[in-house]
């Protein structure tokens, strides 16, 4: 299961890991319109998953609990 919660969080972790829309959606494998318009909720798990693990290998780590939010891992 995904820690990402909404597009804002998707955002920050780009924006923190120093990416273009374009580039997380190169690294994830997914369509760069994604971030835009769709909450989480109505893109498919999977997508969600290979996102965060694109972040992750960029150093960004995002959270959902206490509330959603992003971290560096360095």
């Amino acid at each position: 299961m995904s820690n990402i919660a909404s597009g804002r969080q998707i955002r920050a972790a780009r924006m923190l890991a120093g990416l273009t829309q374009a580039e997380l959606a190169r690294a994830a494998g997914c369509h760069p319109q994604g971030e835009q318009g769709q909450q989480p909720a109505d893109q498919c798990a999977s997508t969600l998953d290979s996102i965060e693990q694109a972040l992750k290998r960029h150093g960004v780590i995002p959270f959902s609990t206490p509330t959603p939010g992003v971290r560096s891992s360095n």
